[in-house]
């Protein structure tokens, strides 16, 4: 263990504790001859051939312990002082017996080892109260624990800027007005303009929500405090309170600044729901912040930002006008907003001339900011081990297959047997994707084992979608029963496998969706869900209503089936190439089909 500046402090106070205490002991004892240590009957015995010889004897007796010197030598022993005793030494006439007090210690190490506890315990409290109060936020001092622990970025410090934001062009436009008002406040003061008290930013986890935030703060250039909810939530009542006070005396002093709450659902979700109380720390801290935002004056010059993930579950005290007045959605980025993203994340990163930015970007539907930055982590990672010089599409490729299905498992033995099992199972999904048109185009199929996966089929869409129409949808479903159907179609239903759990369940969950939320059942335009603010899904639907969904969910899934079924038995040759293929290569891109299947589709053509 590496000795640091705390460690050697420690070592130095032990050392002069152990030399003080050394001291005091050396000091408490006189230097005496050495004593021979005998028996009480060897004693007596030697007593005895002193009285004989004529010669005299010395007994100093100090409680239990005995010291008798005879010449010059001295001889010890422990011995109770009973009458018997008493009696026994009384017979020797030229022996000389002392009663001495027992030996009290040293006053100095008395004190010592009385205070020596005492002293340890209120030097590890004062180190304790020492570290704890270099710590910034709410763990620090004690005098400091109703403080708000925000982070405080001063002008200059903070390099972000809009053009480090990309994806969210709309969102950056509802902030640039806000930026102008804290630059050129005097303009919108003369209109009588009111600048919004607060703006919500809501939108999935790693939009670039908190990066806005930064980049508004840079462009303004003003101070910019940071927190988030959980900074608020305290066991103690009173005290997230406190730091909220604490937090709007801080933006009052600096004001024009801009104050970010991260995650502001930590403490603003809507009051008096099941289990709710009028007297919880959450809530009071949540009534705190609505009367300071209420209690700073119109055009502060301070802007008051929070991020959600959860925007339906917030108080609708907090999003009424006067308070975060103002949301700005920060959704996943389209294919154009993608590769700005991925431009900006590959700046200092070596990329190949010929690297496809736009390419990556529309094989990355879904993506958010985060996954996007990760990407292009990964593919340099992926580079830097193969020591290449530069990062090209292929270590994308691989860096996207990592993300989305797993690091390949490929020292996982299985037998032959196994393989062409998967190999089966993830060809009859592979022919599904490659031949449905509604379905999302095949990408690739490996029998590569990916975490849990012994194989995956990937497709990728070619556009950004928003919506699903009924018969993609139903392709969904069909793609994911094809692994089920292909291992029934060459092992019977008895050689049908627990993989295909995964595959019902994806298939159940969107068939269920369908007829719940989307009215695409036989039942028609009716929504299964719940209506209620606090209620489960389905609580307040009749068990006639259930038994009536439950039948259009396994009518939709029924006709999925059959309808999958059908076009494999038709493609069963198809099945076996494929097969063959996957089990000598392994992986098999949609591209090395297209050729081998036409041929095949016009032969079988030809033959009809």
């Amino acid at each position: 263990m590496p000795i640091n500046s705390k460690n050697k402090s420690l070592i130095i106070w032990f050392l002069v504790v152990l030399i003080v205490f050394s001291i005091l002991s050396i000091g408490s004892h006189t230097v005496e001859p050495i004593a021979e240590k005998v028996s009480y009957s060897q004693i007596i015995k030697i007593l005895d051939k002193v009285e004989d010889q004529g010669n005299s004897a010395t007994i100093v007796i100090q409680g239990t312990s005995w010291r008798v010197t005879v010449e010059d030598k001295v001889y010890i022993t422990t011995a109770p002082l009973t009458d018997t005793i008493i009696e026994d030494l009384g017979k020797h006439k030229n022996l000389e017996i002392r009663f001495v007090e027992p030996k009290k210690p040293s006053i100095l190490l008395d004190i010592f080892i009385t205070w020596l506890p005492f002293v340890i315990i209120f030097y590890f409290i004062y180190r304790f109260m020492k570290s704890t109060s270099k710590q910034g936020g709410p763990a620090g001092r004690m005098d400091q624990f109703g403080k708000s622990g925000a982070s405080i970025i001063m002008p200059g410090i903070d390099t972000t800027r809009f053009d480090d934001v990309a994806g969210c062009d709309e969102a950056k436009e509802e902030l640039e007005d806000l930026v102008d008002f804290l630059r050129h406040p005097r303009k919108f003061n003369d209109m009588g303009s009111k600048l919004p008290k607060g703006v919500l930013l809501h939108g999935p986890p790693g939009t670039g929500k908190t990066l806005l935030a930064k980049a508004m703060a840079g462009e303004a250039n003003v101070p910019f405090i940071l927190t988030d909810g959980s900074a608020f939530v305290e066991m103690f009542v009173g005290v997230g309170a406190s730091r909220v006070r604490d937090l709007f005396d801080q933006a009052h002093s600096l004001a024009p600044c801009v104050v970010f709450i991260d995650e502001i659902d930590a403490i603003g979700k809507k009051r008096g729901g099941p289990g709710g109380s009028g007297n919880d720390e959450r809530e009071q801290t949540l009534n705190q912040i609505l009367v300071e935002m209420d209690g700073f004056a119109e055009n502060a010059g301070i802007i008051i930002l929070a991020a959600t993930n959860r925007v339906d579950t917030l108080d609708n005290a907090l999003t009424r006008p006067g308070r975060f007045d103002r949301k700005v959605s920060v959704g996943l980025p389209d294919a154009g907003g993608r590769e700005e993203i991925l431009k900006i994340h590959t700046r200092k990163v070596p990329i190949h001339t010929d690297l496809n930015l736009e390419l990556i970007a529309r094989t990355t539907a879904g993506f958010s900011g985060a996954d996007l930055a990760n990407l292009v982590n990964e593919a340099s990672i992926i580079a830097a081990l193969e020591e290449a010089p530069v990062v090209n599409d292929d270590h994308f490729d691989r860096a996207r297959d990592k993300i989305t299905m797993g690091k390949p498992r490929k020292s996982m033995k299985m037998t032959e047997e196994s393989r062409r099992a998967t190999a089966i199972h993830e060809a009859g999904h592979a022919l599904l994707a490659y031949y449905l048109e509604d379905a999302d185009p095949l990408h690739k199929v490996t029998i590569i084992p990916h975490g849990r996966a012994l194989g995956l089929t990937m497709q990728l869409p070619e556009d950004d979608k928003y919506s699903w129409s009924k018969k993609e949808n139903l392709a969904r479903i069909q793609v994911l029963f094809g692994g089920y159907i292909a291992e029934k179609m060459f092992y019977g239903i008895e050689g049908t496998s627990t993989g295909v759990s995964n595959d019902l369940m994806r298939a159940k969950q969107i068939a269920e969706t369908m007829v719940k939320d989307y009215g695409m059942g036989s039942v028609g335009p009716v929504y299964f869900g719940s209506t209620s603010t606090y209620g489960n899904r389905g609580a307040d639907t009749s068990d006639l209503a259930k038994e009536e969904f439950d039948e259009a969910v396994k009518e939709i899934m029924d006709d999925a089936l059959r309808s999958a079924e059908r076009l494999l038995k038709e493609k069963r040759e198809h099945i076996v190439i494929l097969t063959n293929m996957l089990l000598e290569q392994d992986t098999v891109l949609a591209d090395e089909l297209e050729g081998m299947f036409g041929i095949l589709d016009i032969y079988f053509e030809e033959d009809e």
